[in-house]
C-alpha cells in the first residue's frame, strides 16, 4: 500500500467500510466507473486506457510525496472489497477546506447507494477533520440525483447554496447545488510549562473567578508556584483544548487522590457559547479513565451554575447528591467507568 506523506495514519475503518490510498491496481475499474456515470461527473467526454494510464503516472503517483497535495484519492471498500473511490480533491490548505468527491459501481447503487454514502461520508470525514484539521468539507452536485441530498442530510451536512440553471447537460440546464459541513471537533493535549501564562489568564477571568470555590484574584507568583507543582505532580491531569486552527478553547483539570478524582474545567471568554463545554468534559473524563479505570471522578458544581450543571450532565455524569462543599451550596455529581 502506497502512503501519504501528509497523513499519519492511511487507512480508515469504519465496521465492515474502510478507505486506503488509492491503488494502483483499482485504475481500470474506476475508468469503467467514471465512464458509466458521466452525466453527473465535470468529465467532458469518455476516459481512454491511455488517459487512465497517464492520469495515475503524472498526477495521482506524485500525490504520495507532497505536503499539501491539491487532492487525496481513496480506494473505498466493503467487506473487504473494492466498491467504489473518492477522495478530498480541490483542497485549499489556506482556507482549510475542501470539495468531497465520490463514486461506486454502478451495479450496486440501486441497492447501497445510501449505506455506502453515508458511511464513506464518515470516513472522509475522519480524513479531513481529524487528520488534516480541516475546516470545512462541501459536495458539488449537479441537481440530477435528489437522492444524494437525503444520504448528505442523515450525515448531517445542510445544503448551503444552490446555483440556479448553472450546467447544461442533454439540451437542459440543470442547478448545481452545495452541502456542507463544519469541523466542530476539538482536540486536546497534556499541559507544559509553556502554557503558565494561558492559564494565568484563564485563572483570573471574572466569570471563571465568580463560579470557582475560592473567587479572590490569584497573584501571578502564587499562579506560577502553583501551576509547576501540578506539572510535576503525576495525579493532577491538565488538559488543554484547541479547535481545528490551534486556538486554545478551555482547560480541564482532573485531580487524582488516592482511589477517587476532581474535576474543574474552564472556558475561554472568547469560546463560550459553541457547545465545547460537554465535549471537554467526556474527552478528558474517557482519557483518564482509561488510564485510571478504577478510580471514579467527582465534579463539585455550585447549585447557581446552571450551564456546568447542563455540561457535566450531557458528558454522562449522574448527580449524586445536594451538599455543602467548601461551605457552599453544591451538587456532586459522579462519573466512572461503571456508569459511563
Amino acid at each position: 500500500m502506497r502512503n501519504y506523506k501528509c497523513l499519519s495514519i492511511q487507512t480508515f475503518q469504519n465496521s465492515d467500510f474502510h478507505i486506503e490510498p488509492i491503488r494502483e491496481e483499482d485504475k481500470y475499474a474506476i475508468l469503467k466507473i467514471r465512464n458509466e456515470q458521466i452525466f453527473h461527473l465535470r468529465q467532458p467526454k469518455p476516459l481512454t486506457v491511455v488517459d487512465q494510464e497517464n492520469y495515475f503516472s503524472n498526477v495521482v503517483a506524485k500525490l504520495f510525496e507532497q505536503d499539501y497535495p491539491n487532492q487525496l484519492l481513496f480506494s473505498f471498500f466493503y467487506k473487504k472489497e473494492f466498491v467504489g473511490y473518492g477522495g478530498l480533491v480541490h483542497i485549499n490548505w489556506i482556507d482549510k477546506n475542501a470539495e468531497i468527491s465520490f463514486i461506486m459501481k454502478t451495479e450496486l447503487e440501486k441497492d447501497y447507494f445510501s449505506i455506502f454514502w453515508i458511511n464513506y461520508l464518515h470516513l472522509i470525514e475522519k480524513v479531513a477533520f481529524n487528520e488534516l484539521r480541516l475546516h470545512k468539507i462541501f459536495t458539488y452536485a449537479f441537481d440530477l440525483r435528489p437522492h444524494l441530498y437525503t444520504a448528505l442530510e442523515q450525515a448531517k451536512f445542510k445544503e448551503e447554496a444552490r446555483l440556479k440553471e448553472h450546467c447544461l447537460f442533454n439540451g437542459n440546464y440543470y442547478d448545481v447545488v452545495f452541502h456542507s459541513k463544519i469541523n466542530d471537533t476539538i482536540y486536546f493535549r497534556k499541559a507544559t510549562d509553556l502554557d503558565v501564562d494561558q492559564y494565568f489568564e484563564w485563572a483570573n477571568d471574572e466569570l471563571v473567578r465568580n463560579f470557582s470555590y475560592q473567587t479572590a484574584t490569584i497573584s501571578y507568583e502564587s499562579h506560577v508556584n502553583w501551576f509547576t507543582s501540578k506539572l510535576n505532580d503525576s495525579n493532577c491531569y491538565l488538559f488543554i483544548f484547541e479547535n481545528d486552527i490551534k486556538q486554545n478553547i478551555g482547560q480541564i483539570r482532573i485531580q487524582k487522590n488516592n482511589n477517587q478524582a476532581v474535576i474543574g474545567i474552564s472556558i475561554d471568554k472568547n469560546h463560550r457559547g459553541k457547545n465545547y463545554a460537554y465535549k471537554m468534559i467526556k474527552l478528558a473524563s474517557e482519557n483518564f479513565l482509561i488510564e485510571n479505570p478504577d478510580c471514579p471522578i467527582e465534579a463539585y458544581i455550585k447549585t447557581n451554575n446552571k450551564s456546568s450543571v447542563a455540561a457535566f450532565e450531557k458528558a454522562g455524569y449522574s448527580f449524586k447528591e445536594k451538599l455543602m462543599y467548601q461551605n457552599i451550596e453544591s451538587y456532586l455529581y459522579t462519573l466512572s467507568n461503571e456508569n459511563k
